[in-house]
């Protein structure tokens, strides 16, 4: 829910020419209910603050920010141990809400951190918040999540939205690997991801049913950067088989499977499991 007077004053921003678009903080940090945190990392005095667990590299940009910096304060309001502070119109709200309170892209917060025995101050230059810049954008609102069904395999493109799904707590939660992508800017090579996110159990991929969120590749030997590049992989299965290839470092590296089976196998995933549809993709991607 976004309170009225925050959008008043993007709208009024607007008008007057001022409107530079919304900051963010691009650290990811961790509360520190553990005491064992605070004596680990040579707190003195009350215990405050949360964790900064990751940092962001940027070319030519020294970040103001380390790992394992406990960050105390922003803008003079006292962050406690599970990421909150008192906002003087709204209460208790998380950290976060403090990178667009009163401030647009490009401004500077103040930051009180603890690093190596001391407090120190830092001013941080808050980044622009545009999701169409980023390897792992926001999902749409209004509009179905996307996915396809290839004989009981999920593929989906990698989204926050779909990291959120680990809960409040997602930054710590989700899987690390792709965590870690919404960090990365895209590249011509890599313009965004998809996943396969799961297995829906059938004798047509047993033995793989346990494998998870592995970030595809390739099918077929082709790049796959959106849904919609696996359809005309599929049309070129290599002797009758379908390969699968996911990015260096995952627990799978390959997947092969028939091709001829496929159509009658997704046909009885979608029946056992009361799945409408096979896929919802996206009229069309923007590339």
């Amino acid at each position: 829910m976004l309170p009225a007077p925050f959008i008043r004053s993007i709208l009024d921003a607007q008008k007057k020419g001022a409107y530079k678009g919304l900051g963010y903080f691009d650290f990811t940090w961790q509360p520190t209910e553990n005491p064992e945190t605070h004596e680990y990392l040579k707190q003195e005095g009350e215990k405050r603050g949360v964790v900064v667990i990751e940092v962001p590299s940027k070319p030519g940009i020294t970040p103001v920010l380390k790992r394992r910096d406990i960050l105390l304060q922003v803008d003079g309001f006292d962050i406690d141990i599970q990421g909150d502070y008192i906002d003087p119109d709204y209460g208790h709200l998380m950290l976060e809400n403090l990178a667009t309170r009163n401030k647009w892209a490009g401004d500077t917060a103040r930051l009180k951190i603890w690093r190596e025995g001391r407090a120190e101050d830092v001013r941080y230059t808050l980044p622009k918040a545009e999701d169409a810049a980023r390897l792992v954008p926001e999902a749409p609102f209004d509009q179905e999540p996307e996915y396809l069904i290839l004989g009981g395999l999920v593929f989906q493109p990698l989204t926050k939205n779909f990291l959120r799904s680990w809960g409040q707590d997602w930054e710590r939660r989700a899987p690390f690997r792709l965590a870690y992508f919404r960090n990365e800017d895209p590249t011509p090579e890599r313009p965004a991801i998809v996943i396969l996110s799961q297995f829906l159990p059938d004798i047509f991929n047993l033995g793989y049913q346990d494998a998870r969120n592995l970030v595809v590749e390739r099918v077929n030997g082709q790049k796959v950067s959106y849904l919609s590049d696996l359809q005309p992989a599929l049309q070129k299965p290599a002797n009758g088989f379908h390969v699968f290839e996911f990015t260096k470092g995952e627990t799978l590296q390959r997947l092969v499977l028939d091709a001829r089976e496929l159509d009658a196998a997704t046909g009885r995933v979608l029946q056992r499991y009361g799945i409408e549809k096979d896929r919802v993709l996206a009229s069309s991607k923007a590339r």
